[in-house]
C-alpha cells in the first residue's frame, strides 16, 4: 500500500510540475516575443517618422545619420530600408535573404546570423520612392536566456519531486504504521488466543475498523466457544447411552443366556438407539438451521387448529398429571405446519415438565403490531433464574439443576423452537414472573413480507 501510494504521488507530482513548468516556459517565451515585437513596432515608428523630415535629397545624408545613431547602443539590431527592385538604399551592401525553413519572418545579414524580423512596405516618398522598410533584432540573447531558464526549471522540477517523493514516503511509512502493526496483531491471532483483541489506534478511520474487526472477532470466539461447548455436550450426551449399550452388551456376552432374556437386552438396546437417533436428527435439524435454511412451505395456517391439535395430543398426559391445559386468543400466519407443530410440541412439552400438580398450561394465540404471529406457552411453577434467561434457549441447557442428568430429554428442545422461529425469519422470547413462565415464538405473519426480524 505504501508503495502504491509513493507512486501515486510522485506520477502526480511529476504531471504537475511538468504542467507547471511548461506552462511558465510558455508565458516566459509569449512575454519575450511580446517584447520583441513592440520593440520592432518602436523603432519602426521612429524609421518612418525620420522619413516624413525628408523633403529634399538634400536631407538624404540627414537621414543616414539619424538610422546611425538610431542603431547606437543597439548591437543586437539591424534597419534596412529597400526598393521595390530589391536594391539596397540603407542598411549594408547586400540585402536581407530569408532564412530557410524558419518560423515567421526571419532574415540574414551578410555574416549570415540569422534574424527575426518585421517587414512595413512605406508609402511612396517624394524624394526616395517607394521603399520597403525591414527592421531585425538578434534573438540569440533570448533564446539562451529562454533555454537556462528551462534548465532550472528542469533542475527544480527534479528537486522537487525528489523531495515530494520522500516527503511521501515518509508520510505514508508514518500514517501506515498503524495498518502494519494491527496487520501483525490480526496474523497472531490463532484459536487459542480469540479472547485477544486489537489495539485502538488514534486514525478514526482505522478505528472504525478495529472496532468492526474486534465486533467480528468477538462474535467468531462465542461462535467458537458454543462449537466447542457444543461438541462437549454432545460427547457427554452419546456418552452415556453408549456406555449402557457396551455395559449392557457385555454383561449379556459373558456366559449363555436363554433367547427370551436376549431378547430383552435387544428390545432395551433399542429404546438407547431410538434415544440416540432422535439426539441425532435434532441436531442434523439445528444445523441446517444454523447454516441460514428457511422454511420454503409456507401456506396459510391457522394457528389454533394446530394448537387445538397439539393439545388434544397431550391432553390425556396432562390429565394424569393434573395439569389444565386451556387455549386462549386465535392468530392467522404463513408458516410450514410441521414446524410450527414441533414448535408448539416443544413448548407444550418443554412446559408440561416444569408445571407441578394441580398447575395450569395456557397456549396464547394473537397476532401483534398488526403484521406478527404469536404463539406463548404459559405455566405456572418455579421461576427461573434471571441468568438462565438469556441461555433458556441454547443447545443442552435445561432450566431445572435437578434434571441435569436426565436421560430423557436432551435439552435441545427449546433450541429447536428457536431454530423454527429462524426459519420463519422470527425471533423467541421468555419471561418467568410473579409464578407464570411465558415461553413463546413470533414471526411476520405474512410469507410475502420477508421481513427480518431482529433478534
Amino acid at each position: 500500500m505504501a508503495q502504491r501510494l509513493i507512486l501515486a504521488l510522485t506520477l502526480l507530482a511529476v504531471v504537475v510540475f511538468v504542467a507547471v513548468a511548461l506552462l511558465l516556459h510558455s508565458g516566459l517565451r509569449h512575454e519575450l516575443e511580446r517584447a520583441r515585437a513592440h520593440d520592432l513596432e518602436g523603432k519602426i515608428d521612429v524609421v518612418e517618422h525620420l522619413l516624413e523630415e525628408v523633403r529634399s535629397p538634400a536631407d538624404v545624408p540627414a537621414l543616414t545619420h539619424h538610422l546611425n545613431d538610431l542603431l547606437i547602443g543597439h548591437g543586437q539590431m539591424r534597419i534596412w530600408l529597400l526598393d521595390r527592385q530589391g536594391r539596397v538604399f540603407y542598411g549594408g551592401s547586400q540585402p536581407p535573404v530569408p532564412a530557410a525553413g524558419a518560423t515567421g519572418l526571419q532574415v540574414r545579414r551578410e555574416d549570415g546570423l540569422a534574424m527575426q524580423a518585421r517587414r512595413v512596405s512605406l508609402e511612396a516618398h517624394p524624394v526616395l520612392g517607394e521603399q520597403d522598410l525591414i527592421v531585425a533584432i538578434d534573438s540569440r540573447d533570448q533564446d539562451a536566456m529562454l533555454r537556462r531558464y528551462a534548465t532550472r526549471l528542469a533542475i527544480i522540477c527534479g528537486v522537487g519531486v525528489v523531495l515530494i517523493v520522500a516527503i511521501s514516503g515518509w508520510i505514508a511509512r508514518r500514517s501506515l504504521h498503524p495498518v502494519r502493526r494491527l496487520s501483525e496483531e490480526a496474523t497472531a491471532l490463532n484459536p487459542g488466543s480469540l479472547s485477544s483483541r486489537l489495539t485502538p489506534v488514534e486514525t478514526t478511520e482505522l478505528q472504525e475498523l478495529v472496532q468492526a474487526f474486534n465486533s467480528a472477532l468477538g462474535r467468531v470466539e462465542a461462535a467458537y466457544n458454543q462449537l466447542e461447548g457444543f461438541s462437549a455436550d454432545v460427547a457427554h450426551e452419546l456418552r452415556t447411552p453408549l456406555a449402557t449399550l457396551i455395559g449392557s452388551t457385555e454383561v449379556a456376552l459373558i456366559r449363555e443366556r436363554p433367547a427370551e432374556e436376549l431378547r430383552e437386552v435387544l428390545g432395551t438396546h433399542l429404546e438407547v438407539l431410538r434415544e440416540l437417533s432422535t439426539l441425532v436428527n435434532d441436531m442434523l435439524f439445528l444445523a441446517k438451521a444454523d447454516q441460514g435454511q428457511l422454511a420454503d412451505h409456507l401456506v396459510p395456517l391457522d394457528l389454533k387448529a394446530q394448537a387445538q391439535h397439539i393439545a388434544d395430543y397431550f391432553e390425556p398426559m396432562l390429565e394424569e398429571q393434573g395439569v389444565r391445559l386451556r387455549l386462549d386468543g386465535d392468530a392467522q400466519a404463513a408458516g410450514d405446519a410441521g414446524l410450527v407443530r414441533r414448535a408448539l410440541v416443544n413448548l407444550v412439552g418443554n412446559a408440561a415438565r416444569y408445571t407441578p400438580r394441580g398447575g395450569s398450561i395456557v397456549i396464547e394465540l394473537a397476532t401483534v403490531e398488526s403484521r406478527l404471529a404469536r404463539i406463548c406457552v404459559r405455566n405456572t411453577g418455579p421461576a427461573i433464574p434471571p441468568e438462565l434467561l438469556p441461555r433458556l434457549f441454547d443447545r443442552f441447557v435445561r432450566g431445572d439443576p435437578a434434571r441435569e442428568r436426565s436421560s430423557s430429554h436432551h435439552g435441545l428442545g427449546l433450541a429447536i423452537v428457536r431454530a423454527v422461529a429462524v426459519m420463519h425469519r422470527g425471533r423467541v422470547f421468555a419471561h418467568s414472573q410473579d409464578g407464570w413462565t411465558a415461553v413463546g415464538l413470533e414471526w411476520p405473519s405474512s410469507a410475502a413480507a420477508g421481513e427480518q426480524l431482529p433478534p
